[in-house]
């Protein structure tokens, strides 16, 4: 998050951007930027009506956003304050839309702040040049192997607790390599150890199940290889025992990342699985599971799959859809 820390950095010097872009689809990344922008501008909740406006880039309109940005802050706000206008999924905001607002990235308002997220941006566009220029943009994604121990130290100063190496290497393992889910559980743990200041591996084999971890991942690769009796059974499981839809949805989104990149590795000529686990970032012995779903899967099923899967998390997060409804049924039927 070093760029993030930049601006981190410059907001506590109230040294403000006219655009702020982050692009891609790691959401603990997103929610820790997101938030602290939104925290410098939103002092409260009776402000927020007054400073604040969020849109969604599928169903909102350009006359809409622009409106928006073009507003003046209230008569009574103070000096210098500033309106923040968000926009999720900006990447789905059509060309004709994204038209509208072309005149405004050449000369954005002096009194309100454009936070962007989106799953992907071209930087040939006109308009994210313009970001680029007169703003920032953050690109998040899930850390490689190298950055894991420095999100291991952002967390221990998160959580407040020292967390020892090998309890760190077991809560990433079991996570997937899923940052959010990593979050997760160290804030499980936080809780589970109470007042004492250190997270020991013990308190991790203690809150994780392993009959639970091979059912989720096991459930992932029933969702891929569309083997629809198996998949359901194993949703069903997962929900009697009371596992997140955010946490199911994550090691969803990652199997499928892995077996899509098995797969065109696999095409670039690689077999070796020795070769195959470094470059997808996982062990070896995972490897024969991913080669196996590669080779029955079409690449436009797994993309297919992941552009679901992206629409799924903003509708999950929003409430206003269910995984079963809103991806397990559409996958299976197509």
């Amino acid at each position: 998050m070093s760029l993030a820390a930049h601006i981190f950095k410059e907001l506590s010097q109230n040294k403000i951007r006219p655009f702020y872009l982050i692009v891609g689809d790691e959401p603990f990344q997103i929610s820790e930027i997101t938030q602290r922008i939104q925290e410098h501008f939103i002092k409260n909740e009776s402000e927020a009506a007054f400073v604040f406006e969020c849109f969604d880039g599928d169903t909102s309109k350009g006359e809409q956003i622009l409106a928006s940005l073009e507003m003046l802050p209230g008569l009574f706000d103070t000096a210098g304050e500033k309106r923040l206008v968000r926009c999720d999924r900006f990447d789905k905001l059509a060309a004709s839309q994204l038209d509208i607002l072309k005149p405004y990235f050449e000369n954005p308002s002096e009194t309100t702040v454009f936070l962007m997220i989106a799953g992907k941006a071209d930087k040939r566009k006109a308009w994210v040049k313009a970001v680029q220029e007169k703003g920032h943009v953050v690109e998040v994604s899930e850390p490689y192997d190298r950055d894991w121990p420095k999100w291991r130290n952002y967390f221990e100063k998160k959580c407040g607790k020292a967390i020892e190496s090998t309890a760190w290497e077991k809560c990433v393992e079991f996570s997937g390599k899923s940052l959010s889910l990593v979050w997760q559980e160290v804030q499980k743990a936080a809780v589970y150890v109470g007042s004492r200041g250190s997270i020991t591996a013990p308190d991790i084999e203690a809150l994780l199940s392993t009959s639970l971890r091979a059912d989720i991942f096991k459930f992932a690769e029933d969702v891929i290889a569309k083997k629809k009796l198996q998949a359901m059974k194993g949703f069903e499981a997962l929900m009697l025992e009371g596992e997140s839809e955010v946490k199911i949805l994550s090691i969803l989104v990652r199997q499928f990342r892995l077996v899509a990149r098995c797969q065109a590795l696999m095409k670039s000529g690689i077999q070796d699985p020795k070769i195959l686990g470094p470059r997808l970032g996982t062990h070896p012995f995972f490897v024969a599971p991913l080669q196996q779903l590669a080779k029955s899967c079409s690449e436009n099923q797994l993309h297919q799959g992941l552009d679901w899967l992206g629409e799924m998390d903003y509708l999950l997060k929003t409430g206003q859809s269910r995984l079963y409804e809103g991806f397990l049924t559409k996958y299976f039927s197509a």
